[in-house]
């Protein structure tokens, strides 16, 4: 049984370790893969103090409320493992003082840390959140007026792109036995799972860079998947058909997490032509044909602020807070623009179609892998000459 139990921990390693999302993250160079981690650490702790039950030391519950904290600094949403920490702590031995007592080292714990947090962000921009935090919202408002059952669809969908379509009988499956079992810290895990893609769902409703946003989720999803599976197969049954099914269960897992990682693969290196040949090379042309003192707006910033040293407008209002008010009108960002003595703006056509619609054309990459619609490429736009 040791044996087994053995197979099935290395097999779990080697399931996160190839699963293709998370391969994505960790080569794309942001702080969602580290974020994963965190996320991780932090529910195995939440595990373990469950199962110290009245043993756990006060200190531990504020360990935890610390580390809580510093995921915030990571990804703003950190903040929903409290809804775990506060679940376990409910359902914890002991009498309510004891429950009070560790409810209170939890949240002394994250409020030293996160109290942090939120004096940097106004000490930084004037704001408790990072600019981020409003910008994304504020510019994908509209997809908030999708039907919600439309908008979970697509947000719990993504967790079944790849091997997690073969774990979610699983996962389903780890529900019922923690209830069964009494286990409230894996309770407490999987509702996290749900409320975490049910809060995208509800206000930031996106699904694009293959579910950028719900990628933390996915492999606590995967895990207590491929436990639920653990739980369910029966390859040493008597029963001929229990044992078929069985084996080609644990059998599609690795088959299929191996086939999406080279999928993935393919995904990644389109990804990565499409910021080369669009981004990458305007920002080059924008570096080797404008001025120093030129301004010079754009929708994505992130390869213009690498290679250029020019003064930029952000119309994503990442470092730009003060066009989030207004982000989608057309009408108010034009006023802006001449407000701000603008040169040039860049963006793909589609994405500002009035914006664009009597200005100069100046270049366009001629990119042969945008992801833009219909294909089109990123340009540049004689805004105005200098004053």
């Amino acid at each position: 049984m040791s044996h087994r139990r053995g197979l099935w921990e290395i097999g779990a390693g080697l399931l996160l370790a190839v699963e293709w999302h998370l391969v994505w993250a960790a080569s794309s160079g942001m702080e969602t893969l580290f974020f994963s981690a965190l996320v991780l650490v932090i529910l195995v702790w939440l595990l373990t103090l469950a199962n110290n039950g009245a043993h756990t030391q006060r200190w531990s519950w504020f360990g935890l409320g610390l580390l809580i904290g510093l995921s915030v600094w990571v990804r703003p949403e950190g903040l929903t493992l409290l809804g775990p920490a506060g679940f376990m702590v409910v359902f914890s031995q002991g009498g309510s003082s004891q429950r009070l007592k560790r409810v209170l080292f939890v949240l002394i714990g994250v409020a030293l840390v996160f109290g942090l947090y939120l004096g940097f962000n106004r000490w930084l921009a004037d704001t408790w959140w990072p600019n981020t935090f409003y910008a994304k919202q504020a510019e994908y408002a509209a997809h908030r007026q999708f039907p919600l059952l439309q908008r979970l669809y697509s947000q719990f969908s993504l967790l079944l792109v790849g091997v997690g379509v073969v774990l979610l009988p699983g996962f389903l499956y780890s529900l019922y036995v923690s209830i069964r079992r009494k286990s409230w810290g894996l309770v407490s895990v999987w509702l996290w799972v749900v409320g975490f893609v049910g809060l995208f769902a509800i206000r930031l409703p996106v699904t694009y860079q293959h579910g950028r946003y719900v990628i933390p989720v996915m492999p606590v999803f995967l895990l207590l998947g491929y436990a639920g599976v653990a739980e369910l197969v029966r390859t040493d049954s008597f029963r001929r058909w229990q044992r078929i099914i069985s084996l080609v269960w644990v059998l599609l897992i690795p088959a299929i997490d191996v086939v999406f990682w080279f999928m993935g693969a393919q995904a990644y290196s389109k990804d990565v032509a499409f910021i080369n040949s669009e981004m990458v090379v305007m920002a080059q042309w924008i570096e080797d044909n404008t001025e120093g003192d030129e301004i010079i707006a754009a929708h994505d910033i992130g390869a213009l602020g690498y290679f250029t040293h020019r003064p930029i407008l952000d119309l994503a209002g990442l470092v730009s807070p003060e066009v989030i008010p207004f982000i989608r009108d057309e009408n108010l960002i034009k006023i802006h623009l001449d407000e701000h003595h603008l040169t040039y703006l860049i963006t793909f056509p589609s994405w500002y179609p009035h914006l664009v619609k009597d200005v100069q054309q100046v270049y366009q990459t001629g990119g042969q892998f945008s992801q833009a619609p219909e294909g089109e490429n990123m340009t540049v736009y004689l805004w105005s000459t200098k004053p």
